[in-house]
């Protein structure tokens, strides 16, 4: 592991006690599962010219429950949900912190999920964050960990320009180092993570380094956090890279839209509870999916507003069985609306076969383009043509 053999990223000598206070794996993490867990994330980067270049700083807070004073599953709700039911299932406090003069572009990025954005002058951080942690630390009846994921950009700033809030954690953790090594994957990144502990790609935004939001990413850390506390001992997840995903493999779960492309789900039921919204009821697609296994969905989606969703079944006979013998009828205590929503014109194609046809369609453009092109560029070649073209007839 990269912190454990010296560390020539940073200096570590004016907050040595922090730096030798490390938490290196999934047993020492759990059983340190009484304590408070103070995720913080940093968005920006440092530059000869701007060697303080924090545009944005995020912090979550995740107290254990009073009532066993330590996290355990029957407290909190960690799987396959969404960040903000996560945060506020869950009672933990969110902090946005903007730099002033330093907001990047807001086109494309990911906008801050949980409260107003408070904004700070540069000089202002270290105090600000100082002040935050006296609060915590004067309301939490045990010791601060310092979490964060890929934490050598916070860590490199905290040691040249935020030394001061070392004083505030007793402990500090890399939740990236162990889900490498429980997950045998070298550099998994946070959207990869939590989409292999169930959440929705959708529901995350994270479309690159530049596009993150430092708020929101500071409460994903402790959504990966939390899952991890509930792994068995021994064991594993898996972790699917851009590279390792398997391109023949439809997505199941989508959040707030229709499962697509159509011709990937052409037998789809769209599907809502009588008198309440679908979500009140199922909180995420993965229950929505099990719901009925007897069908064998291939896919099942909850729009925006969680009012209603889709059941996308592997053929036409399916989703009119399934149609038949739910619209209307009574199912585990409510009243089934189920309406189809199959366009028989689109055809099924498997995601080979789309590729396939994506490439046909592209390649027919792209000939029809250079013939335009060559027409353009050689108009009295184009009368000749035509000329001897006539003459021939």
């Amino acid at each position: 592991m990269r912190y454990h053999h010296g560390c020539p990223l940073f200096k570590t000598k004016h907050w040595g006690t922090l730096w030798q206070s490390n938490i290196p794996d999934l047993d020492a993490l759990k059983e340190r599962s009484q304590y408070t867990f103070v995720a913080i994330d940093f968005e920006g980067r440092a530059t000869k010219d701007e060697p303080f270049g924090i545009t944005q700083i995020g912090l979550a807070v995740l107290v254990p429950p009073t009532s066993t004073s330590s996290i355990s599953p029957d407290d909190l709700k960690y799987q396959g949900q969404a960040p903000k039911l996560f945060l506020e299932q869950n009672t933990i406090e969110s902090y946005c912190i903007q730099i002033k003069g330093k907001k990047r572009s807001e086109k494309g990025r990911d906008r801050y999920y949980f409260g107003q954005a408070q904004v700070i002058e540069a000089e202002e951080a270290e105090d600000t964050l100082v002040s935050l942690l006296q609060s915590i630390r004067r309301r939490s009846m045990s010791p601060l960990v310092l979490v964060g994921f890929d934490l050598v950009f916070e860590l490199k700033t905290i040691s040249s320009h935020l030394s001061q809030i070392t004083q505030y954690f007793s402990f500090w953790v890399d939740l990236q180092e162990i889900v490498m090594e429980i997950s045998h994957t070298q550099s998994p990144g946070m959207k990869a993570t939590l989409l292999a502990f169930g959440f929705f790609s959708e529901d995350l935004a994270i479309r690159g380094k530049d596009y993150h939001n430092a708020g929101n990413d500071a409460v994903r850390e402790l959504a990966i956090l939390v899952n991890l506390l509930h792994l068995s001992k021994g064991e594993t997840i898996q972790i699917q890279t851009e590279l390792s995903r398997d391109r023949n493999t439809p997505r199941r779960f989508w959040a707030h839209r229709r499962p697509s492309p159509r011709e990937l789900y052409p037998f789809t039921a769209r599907i809502r509870i009588e008198g309440k919204d679908l979500r009140s009821w199922i909180a995420d697609g993965q229950k929505l999916f099990g719901l009925f296994p007897s069908y064998q969905p291939s896919a099942v989606g909850i729009n925006h507003a969680g009012n209603y969703g889709w059941v996308c079944l592997p053929t036409a006979e399916e989703l009119n069985r399934f149609t038949n013998e739910f619209h209307g009828r009574e199912f585990k205590g409510e009243t089934w609306i189920v309406v189809t929503d199959y366009d028989a014109r689109i055809p099924h194609l498997t995601p080979e076969q789309l590729r396939e046809a994506k490439r046909a369609k592209q390649e027919a453009q792209r000939e029809q383009k250079q013939l335009e092109r060559r027409t353009e560029k050689d108009p009295e070649t184009d009368e000749m043509v035509n000329g001897f073209l006539a003459s021939v007839e």
